[in-house]
């Protein structure tokens, strides 16, 4: 069946899609933090932790075919970056960022060079040992006195007072108390920000020549030499970005439960596979698919939190999973995963495009039409 309705890019039916897409997300955000519950704001700052994280690794294996199971040590090292530059040296949270941000690039850096000479389950391998061994890392009784070893550290996020400051936009304070009271919102803001920060930098990498690389690399590494791609260079450079961006919700993790611990489970290689899981159901290779998986994500384990009492789960499905003394919201994910294989392969995102499509045709601008605009309006030469 054709697509009943034909929208031209660039047109003005197009912007004014993108326009209302746009101001409802922006009043959701606005929502969410001013008149939403506690709960809801606590839901949302994980969701954009994991989003980020999977962006991050979205830009390394759904644009670069690179895998990785080792995203969690680059997630700890955001984490440890900050714990241990608040608590041991009196630094701000907030100074934490980009210094994370660095470390784990030259990590990330480090870690690609192995990855220059082998690749698929070999170089699966290599980042699973680093996301075995970082827990452990931390944990070494040599660097115990800076670590705390398996004691963690505490205290490693904002201290907020009676007498901080409050920032108001013309009588209208979206931040919440920052005088210890509820500091809920202020996080969520700190989660937003990073994650449009990730956002933009994958897309001005992907829709940039080096995107059109990355993608080479990932399709034919061998015809993508030939054309004249610096292999070792761009795999490095994407790999150590990928790392970076993953250390960001690491750091917020830290400033925000203000405790942090090597036995953590997204610093272990279950927060790798997470990850993992997150970009695959949202839809790898795709800028939205790592957002809309980490929704869903977090929506199915808030609602099957309490499920391990059979009296909390909905009657429809109880004999599902009353059977289980813990909560179910992992294997009704990973279920989520195993049918979207087989319905939909490029996940929420590619079967929300291939529904689309059966009722709006989005017609792309002919190349060159600016161009050709432009020499027929310019006026002749005398």
């Amino acid at each position: 069946m054709s697509a009943r309705i034909i929208i031209k890019s660039g047109g003005r039916a197009s912007w004014a899609i993108r326009a209302a897409a746009a101001a409802a997300v922006v009043a959701l955000l606005l929502w969410i933090p001013t008149r939403g519950s506690d709960s809801l704001i606590d839901t949302c700052t994980t969701a954009a932790m994991l989003m980020a994280a999977a962006m991050s690794l979205n830009l390394l294996l759904g644009y670069t075919g690179q895998i990785s199971l080792g995203h969690s040590a680059f997630f700890g090292i955001g984490v440890y970056t900050t714990a241990i530059a608040v608590t041991r040296w009196g630094w701000s949270p907030f100074v934490t960022l980009p210094v994370a941000f660095a470390v784990a690039f030259v990590v990330g850096l480090l870690v690609s060079l192995p990855a220059l000479r082998i690749k698929g389950v070999y170089l699966a391998l290599v980042t699973l040992a680093l996301g075995l061994v970082f827990p452990a890392f931390i944990k070494w009784p040599k660097i115990e006195w800076l670590t705390n070893g398996s004691r963690g550290l505490d205290q490693t996020g904002f201290k907020f007072s009676k007498d901080n400051p409050t920032y108001e936009l013309f009588g209208w304070n979206p931040w919440g108390n920052l005088r210890g009271q509820n500091v809920k919102p202020f996080y969520f803001w700190v989660g937003v920000l990073m994650v449009v920060f990730v956002y933009l930098v994958c897309r001005g990498v992907v829709k940039s020549r080096v995107g059109r690389s990355l993608v080479a690399i990932r399709d034919n590494s061998t015809a993508a030499a030939v054309m004249g791609v610096n292999l070792a260079v761009t795999k490095g450079i994407v790999f150590g970005l990928s790392a970076a961006m993953c250390a960001l919700p690491g750091s917020l993790s830290a400033i925000r439960t203000g405790t942090v611990t090597p036995d953590s489970a997204l610093l272990t290689v279950a927060g790798s596979i997470t990850f993992l899981v997150i970009m695959v159901v949202g839809g790898s290779g795709s800028l939205w698919g790592p957002v809309m998986g980490a929704i869903v994500y977090q929506f199915i384990i808030e609602r099957t939190g309490d499920w391990s009492d059979p009296d909390k789960i909905p009657g429809a499905v109880r004999p599902l999973f009353s059977w289980s003394d813990v909560a179910p919201g992992g294997g009704i994910f990973a279920m989520a995963l195993i049918l979207l294989m087989f319905f939909a392969p490029f996940g929420i995102v590619g079967l929300w495009h291939k529904l689309v499509a059966k009722v709006v045709t989005v017609v792309p601008k002919p190349a060159g039409t600016t161009s050709l605009v432009r020499e027929e309006t310019a006026p002749a030469e005398s």
